[in-house]
Order: structure tokens, then C-alpha cells, then sequence
């Protein structure tokens, strides 16, 4: 194959992915669905010109792929925020038992019962354990918040 022959070839491989891109995205943004933008048919590839059934094949494989590595990359980080939201709640309710103990040691139980009603009044804070509501304590969305200074 002559070199003219290969840059018109990777003249249109580049046109056939920006059309492919084109046609998926459509004139209102992306095709919908649960993968992002679909791989266009074999058969709105053929009406690309120039290009041979080998090099529509071609172009299809690559946009499949990339379809997919795109897709397992959404999946990956989707599982890593997930994880992350999970360690975060439970440094928060490991932060707020801590806090509790804390309180409950000073205050003893009943200075933090008068505590923990006086700060529902003052309106909701951060969550108190689950165990924190099955010993007698405020209810679990009432977790008064820490007192400020002044």
C-alpha cells in the first residue's frame, strides 16, 4: 500500500470515528442507556464512504472496546466512592461514640440526659448510635451537638 493510500486510509478511520461519536451522540447529546453512548450499527457504518467492510469492522471493534473500557472504568470507581462513603460513615459514628463517651464521663448520666434534651431543643444534630437510643438516650436523630465556647 502506498503512503498516499495509508493516510487516506487513517483520513477516513479518523472521519469514521468522529462520525461514529457523531451518530451516537446524536443531535441532542448522547443515545441513552445504561452504557453511555452506543456503538453505532454495522449498518449506519456502511454508509460511511471509503471505508471497506474490513476497515467498518474495524471501527466497530475499537468503539466496542472503548465503549467497554469506559464502562469497567465507571463500574471500578463507582465501587471505590461506595467504599469510600462506607469508611466515611463509619469514621463519623466511631467519632460520635467517642464523643458520646466522652460526654457520658463527664457530664455523668444524668447531666448528659439533661444535656441531650436541652440540645433536642435547640434543634437536630448529628446521629446518635443505634445503641446510644436502646440505653434510654435521645432519640437517634437528636444527637445534641457539642457545645461551642463563650
Amino acid at each position: 500500500m502506498t503512503l498516499k493510500k495509508k493516510l487516506a486510509c487513517a483520513v477516513a478511520l479518523a472521519v469514521a470515528a468522529a462520525t461514529g461519536v457523531a451518530l451516537a451522540n446524536g443531535p441532542h447529546g448522547p443515545m441513552p442507556g445504561p452504557h453511555g453512548p452506543g456503538v453505532p450499527s454495522a449498518e449506519m457504518l456502511a454508509t460511511i464512504d471509503g471505508l471497506s467492510a474490513s476497515q467498518q469492522a474495524d471501527l466497530r471493534k475499537i468503539l466496542r472496546e472503548q465503549r467497554d473500557a469506559e464502562d469497567a472504568v465507571r463500574t471500578r470507581l463507582r465501587g471505590e466512592r461506595e467504599a469510600l462513603d462506607l469508611r466515611e460513615r463509619n469514621e463519623h459514628d466511631r467519632i460520635t461514640d467517642q464523643t458520646t463517651q466522652k460526654l457520658r464521663s463527664a457530664l455523668g448520666e444524668d447531666g448528659f440526659r439533661a444535656y441531650a434534651q436541652w440540645a433536642t431543643r435547640r434543634g437536630p444534630g448529628p446521629r446518635l448510635p443505634a445503641s446510644e437510643h436502646e440505653h434510654g438516650g435521645p432519640a437517634p436523630h437528636a444527637m445534641p451537638p457539642l457545645p461551642t465556647g463563650g
